[in-house]
């Protein structure tokens, strides 16, 4: 019998996976914003475990796909695949060149402006996963082809019946693409991913757990029926007797109560404890963490997250750029004096001045977007 998805991925190794690509991924957008000259977002991962006939990319065609292989620190590959209209726009911005209105062909020079943009885009994403996993990752230099036939291309490059897990992003690159791609490696790369962080152990243990749970005698929950008493007892054990009606209790006339004592009789002094007083606390404690959720938390708070700031923009054209020399004053779209912006990881986050420390540029933060801010610029 095959094994289950279930099986293959436990939940939590599932969740893991998609929060390490997440920060790898997205670490990469930094540089391809630099490369692009572009805001570019990477968020919300979303993993599926399937068959590599179950795999389907009939929406994306045509499409681009990029190989990757690990050469060092993980073996396998992994494989990324974008629309080719995204594409177009990627490699119209590295190239300046409006494909708008122009058939798109994968020749010398478009295919050269992709692997770049994608050695750029997987080079920071194997040094974020090499930081998280505590080894030296590399990778070959990405290969870049066209995919017209999802089915050709499963064939040729996806073994059959092979269990795959295809991890599906949005892709933001400023206002002109909002679109989403796939990361597809096989099963094992997966589960080397998560082998570092004791998931597997962790899923055993709660799986453990609940077998014992199920296995438990069925006696344990029903009571056993008290034994019958014999009939020898039931001949010697008197038949109870009905008790006669008991007469009801007449109400006893109110008695005046006595005469206050005189004041010269109450001398015993009068004591009183005072306790401050005590309320029930309403507030219900939070449950402690299991032994997974706290290798996941230690696993989230050493992600190394990249910080920019930013003084500011401006946009020209080519032929003022190519205009620059020594002593040329490129204009910024803020006034000095101004706050800066913080973005970690491509997204600003908070507001601040600029400091000298030490001989050293810093920024003091005056202002923390709130999270609702946050999502809205998501």
């Amino acid at each position: 019998m095959e094994p289950t998805q279930e099986k293959l991925l436990s939940d939590m190794e599932t969740d893991a996976i998609g929060e390490i690509l997440n920060i790898s991924l997205g670490s990469s957008a930094t540089s391809v914003s630099e490369l692009l000259g572009q805001p570019v977002n990477i968020t919300t991962p979303e993993v599926k475990l399937m068959k590599t006939s179950e795999f389907d990319i009939k929406t994306y065609e045509p499409a681009i796909a990029v190989e990757i292989n690990y050469v060092q620190g993980l073996s396998g590959k992994n494989m990324l695949i974008l629309k080719e209209s995204d594409v177009k726009v990627i490699v119209g911005l590295l190239l300046h060149t409006d494909f708008s209105d122009q058939e798109f062909v994968m020749d010398e020079m478009n295919v050269g402006a992709i692997c770049e943009v994608m050695n750029q885009m997987m080079g920071a994403a194997a040094t974020a996963l090499s930081q998280f996993l505590n080894r030296s990752i590399n990778i070959s230099p990405p290969n870049s082809f066209p995919i017209d036939n999802s089915e050709q291309f499963k064939e040729k490059y996806l073994e059959s019946g092979e269990d795959i897990v295809a991890v599906y992003f949005n892709l933001m690159i400023g206002d002109v693409v909002n679109s989403q791609f796939i990361n597809v490696m096989p099963i094992e790369l997966a589960k080397e991913l998560v082998s570092n962080f004791g998931l597997e152990s962790a899923s055993a243990e709660s799986g453990a757990a609940q077998n014992a749970e199920s296995q438990a005698p069925a006696a344990s929950e029903e009571p056993s029926a008290a034994p019958a008493p014999s009939s020898a007892a039931d001949d010697t054990v008197p038949q109870p007797v009905a008790a006669p009606p008991q007469a009801q209790p007449q109400p006893v006339p109110q008695q005046p109560l006595p005469a206050a004592a005189p004041a010269a009789a109450q001398t015993a002094p009068v004591q009183a404890n005072v306790h401050n007083a005590v309320y029930q606390s309403f507030d219900e404690p939070e449950p402690p963490l299991t032994k997974g959720e706290s290798n996941n938390l230690n696993m989230i708070m050493s992600v190394p997250l990249q910080v920019t700031v930013e003084i500011g923009r401006t946009s020209k054209k080519i032929k003022d750029i190519l205009d620059f020399s020594a002593g040329t004053i490129v204009e910024l779209n803020k006034q000095a004096g101004s706050q800066v912006d913080v973005y970690v990881n491509g997204q600003a986050i908070a507001k601040g001045n600029v400091v000298v420390v030490d001989d050293f540029y810093g920024v003091r933060i005056t202002e923390v977007i709130n999270s609702e801010e946050i999502m809205k610029l998501v």
